[in-house]
């Protein structure tokens, strides 16, 4: 029987799905090729009418002047509108599962239907290959942003600032490594000092956001190891929502390296808050972290001291108090 010798299809669990969308929701737009302002408010619109559904529609549609309200003539519209269909089209979305080293590719956009026309008389109209269907509408649940900002912004960079720091609504905090904010910023080519980088592509975001609920504030991470002479190289970058109190450890520095996250788990682990941590370990440091845990371990062992849980907070305030009056002066 023919049949069963076909390879089955590849499948992803609903939880698979969900844990894949709420993980990496921000970077499943991150990681496809990058698309013009126009192009990325069809997608962010088609979102947005998905939001709630729990099936596809045939197709989503829109008004041209919705999505380019700064030209004016038809005809000027037209090719605009044009240039964003034909770059969606052109569209493959990845979903990869890097630990298991597997990805597979799906074009965005179907054209396998006899549907109406993708642009008639002002009006654009996409249907989404309906193979992307569980993610479309896990993804859409996470894209809570707010499309009246999204559609204002006039630079790329601003655009992808919003989806990225929407996800960190929850911790007010996101670590990136400076490599892995280059891919995501589609700076692979461009820039090579960090320095113009950081000028080029948040420059812009950090004026177009400010009015938004994701308005930022980000500081450089540096080289803790750095041996050699100069200034110690940029490694990270950490952004701060200006309108989130954070409570929790963002699952983001837990990420960053195995360091990371076994330090932090230590630190759990001697009765240290979460929301403790958050506050002052950016300002203590990897390094300095490390210092206070030796001094941990040692009180640990110290049978005079009787409250231990209360000796080891008392010397992260007074660390962390310490190290942020540094930095601040």
């Amino acid at each position: 029987n023919m049949s069963d010798k076909r390879k089955k299809p590849a499948t992803y669990s609903k939880e698979d799905i969900k844990a894949y969308a709420k993980q990496h929701w921000n970077f499943t737009f991150a990681k496809q090729k990058k698309v013009s302002v126009y192009a990325k408010r069809i997608i962010a619109n088609v979102l947005a009418m998905i939001h709630d559904e729990q099936e596809l529609r045939p197709y989503y549609e829109m008004r041209a002047t919705d999505i380019i309200p700064d030209e004016k003539t038809n005809e000027a519209i037209y090719s605009r509108a044009k240039e964003a269909i034909e770059e969606l089209l052109k569209q493959i979305w990845i979903v990869e599962n890097p630990i298991e080293k597997k990805f597979r590719g799906y074009h965005l956009i179907d054209t396998t239907k006899d549907h109406e026309e993708h642009y008639n008389n002002g009006t654009i109209r996409i249907a989404l290959n309906p193979l992307l269907k569980p993610f479309f509408l896990e993804l859409s649940h996470y894209t809570t942003y707010e499309l009246k900002w999204y559609m204002t912004f006039k630079s790329w960079y601003s655009m992808r600032m919003f989806e990225l720091l929407s996800a960190f609504k929850d911790t007010g905090i996101w670590v990136v490594s400076i490599e892995e904010y280059r891919k995501l910023m589609d700076c692979e080519k461009k820039y090579p000092e960090v320095k113009d980088l950081i000028k080029y592509t948040l420059t812009e975001p950090l004026e177009e956001l400010e009015k938004t609920d994701v308005a930022f504030s980000y500081s450089p991470i540096l080289d803790a190891n750095h041996r050699g002479r100069g200034r110690k190289p940029i490694v990270a970058l950490e952004f701060k929502l200006k309108k989130v109190t954070p409570k929790k450890i963002p699952a983001s520095w837990y990420q960053f390296s195995d360091e990371y996250k076994r330090i932090l788990e230590g630190l759990l682990n001697y009765g240290i808050s979460e929301a403790h941590i958050t506050k002052y370990a950016p300002h203590i440091g990897i390094e300095g972290v490390k210092e206070i845990m030796k001094v941990f371990y040692k009180a640990q062992l110290n049978a005079e001291i009787k409250d231990k849980k209360a000796y080891y907070n008392k010397i992260w305030l007074n660390k962390g108090e310490e190290a942020k009056n540094k930095v601040e002066k």
